[in-house]
């Protein structure tokens, strides 16, 4: 794949795009949203990006907006074997423990996941399933810090 470089006025086009669509960033692959955004991107730069390339570019272009992230749906619930099996396929076909939509390694661990799981997830509830695996770690509780007295200075009038 080979990235897209994008001019200002590019860019532009894109930022608008993605603040037209009102999803966040993370749910926006395999939605119909984000088809009309690539459709809307090729009629206005006639640029032929595919999906990937289109993301990647989002990625690195765009600056965040007000797009906030839905409430999660209740989508396809995963036991925990079969969590442990996604976690799995996140650790040998992703890079850097994460996936690009669109991208062969992510078809190849969906078509892997299915196999291994019994399940026929299309790509948007496997890419779902992903986030929800992914996002779902913790922030680190800040250290604690022990309060130590602090000893009022005297003043010294020599």
């Amino acid at each position: 794949m080979v990235p897209l470089k994008l001019n200002s006025i590019d860019q532009e086009h894109l930022q608008e795009l993605y603040d037209a669509t009102g999803i966040a960033r993370d749910e926006l692959p395999y939605t119909d949203a984000f088809n009309e955004l690539v459709q809307g991107f090729q009629d206005r730069t006639f640029k032929n990006a595919d999906h990937q390339q289109l993301f990647v570019a989002i990625l690195k272009y765009v600056r965040s907006s007000s797009n906030s992230a839905a409430e999660p749906t209740a989508g396809t619930v995963l036991n925990e074997d079969q969590i442990k099996h996604l976690k799995m396929m996140v650790a040998r076909h992703g890079t850097g423990g994460k996936f690009l939509p669109y991208s062969d390694n992510f078809n190849s661990a969906r078509v892997e996941f299915n196999k291994l799981a019994t399940l026929e997830l299309t790509e948007a509830e496997f890419w779902h399933a992903l986030q929800r695996v992914n996002g779902a770690r913790r922030r680190p509780p800040a250290p604690k810090r022990a309060k130590v007295a602090v000893r009022a200075d005297e003043d010294d009038d020599d």
